[in-house]
């Protein structure tokens, strides 16, 4: 268990935690990074390939890892030192990326080699969300988890918006071997950040349980715990509809729909950050007393909006529309997140933060699967869309009656 080197930390404000700042630090160069290396590896797979189902399996190779390896992520997590295993996460992804590199140079890239990356890239997810999300709540105390969660949120939200714009423009005037080199020295210098939060061991630690019997521990305890049980039913259909028909389908949509160029994918995926950035800002600045109603009237905005983008003609529209999107997403993640933070104990968040995004996510390889079938038969994206967005709505209606999520008063 990792505890934190205190100086009177009580006492100390949240832009003067020296250790959550280095952690702020780190994310502005790791998330950013990762977007430069996915817009790149996206337009790369678009432009080798005219296959768009091998544009989703990029995805589902990705997202597949990342499930099944997501509760160990949480057991190591709860066992050893965060900022270590963040610090191997970033370094382990730059490798990757010069990896990647070494195959553009020498004019050998091929889509079998991006499902492949794709696939590693995942493996580091699985051990690096839960650590940064059970980090988090160590370096601050619980009356400032709000704030602490909503910076955290724009630093990382940031990142759709210079990794994007970044990326593309680095594509239009360096090609993909300039926007890669980027994204190797962002991670780089991420993963040097993180090595000088100050973390010691906790001595208590010394005789631990089985990595079975913490994981069966956490098991039952999040069993137990209904608000978690509520949070991660309603998640793990919502992202059935949510995740594969939105990732796959904005690249397709601006290559095949509106016939755009990487600016064009860089501006809609730019807007998703800036919608991002001003949700997670506004929540910032107000204290919610009702999370539940506000996270649950999102979702029913957030459906409602990603219905009407499957009707969008026009791609600065669809970059609106899906800026809204990420906007009202503010307003369930940010609520979501410090609901389960706030309910849990500290030496079981980052089983109760892998156990969130393992099953909440348990369909998402599934709908990369579905999505790419689909459109695979001659399905276009812009139905897809459509239909999941009517479905993501009346499941947020239905929760309206959940009084568990409903009820919960933050401290």
């Amino acid at each position: 268990m990792d505890a934190v080197v205190k100086q009177d930390q009580l006492k100390v404000p949240v832009f003067k935690n020296r250790n959550f700042i280095l952690l702020l630090v780190s994310a502005l160069f790791s998330s950013p990074g990762y977007y430069v290396y996915l817009i790149g590896a996206e337009w790369l797979m678009l432009s080798i390939n005219d296959n768009r189902f091998y544009f989703g399996m990029l995805f589902f190779a990705a997202s597949v890892p990342r499930l099944l390896l997501l509760t160990t992520g949480g057991l190591i997590a709860d066992r050893f030192n965060k900022r270590t295993i963040l610090f191997c996460s970033d370094f382990s992804r730059a490798i990757l990326i010069a990896i990647l590199l070494s195959f553009i140079w020498m004019d050998s890239i091929t889509a079998v080699h991006l499902i492949i990356l794709a696939a590693c890239f995942g493996i580091s997810d699985a051990f690096s969300y839960p650590a940064m999300n059970s980090l988090t709540p160590v370096l601050l105390e619980d009356e400032q988890l709000q704030r602490g969660n909503s910076f955290m949120q724009m630093t990382t939200q940031i990142s759709p918006i210079l990794g994007p714009a970044l990326g593309g423009t680095l594509i239009a005037l360096l090609g993909f071997k300039g926007v890669f080199t980027v994204a190797l020295v962002m991670l780089l210098l991420a993963s040097v950040a993180v090595l000088f939060i100050r973390l010691k061991e906790d001595k208590k630690d010394a005789e631990r349980p089985s990595p079975w019997e913490d994981f069966k521990e956490g098991w039952n305890y999040a069993r137990k715990n209904e608000l978690v049980v509520s949070i991660v039913v309603m998640a793990f259909f919502l992202n059935f509809f949510f995740s594969g028909p939105l990732t796959i389908g904005i690249p397709i949509m601006v290559k095949d729909v509106f016939h755009g160029d990487a600016v064009n994918l860089a501006t809609v995926q730019t807007s998703l950050g800036i919608g991002a950035l001003i949700g997670a800002i506004v929540l910032a600045t107000i204290k919610l007393k009702k999370p539940g109603f506000i996270m649950i009237g999102g979702l029913i905005a957030l459906g409602v909006i990603y219905t009407i983008t499957g009707f969008s003609i026009h791609i600065y529209l669809t970059a609106v529309l899906v800026a809204l999107m990420t906007f009202t997403t503010q307003f369930v993640n940010i609520p979501l997140i410090t609901m389960l933070q706030q309910t849990t104990d500290k030496h079981m968040l980052g089983r109760m933060m892998s156990f969130l995004m393992t099953v909440s996510t348990g369909f998402v390889p599934v709908s990369f699967v579905v999505t790419s079938v689909l459109i695979a038969i001659g399905i276009s994206i812009q139905t897809i869309i459509i239909v999941s967005g009517i479905i993501i709505t009346l499941i947020a209606i239905y929760n309206m009656r959940n009084k568990k999520i409903l009820g919960f008063k933050f401290e």
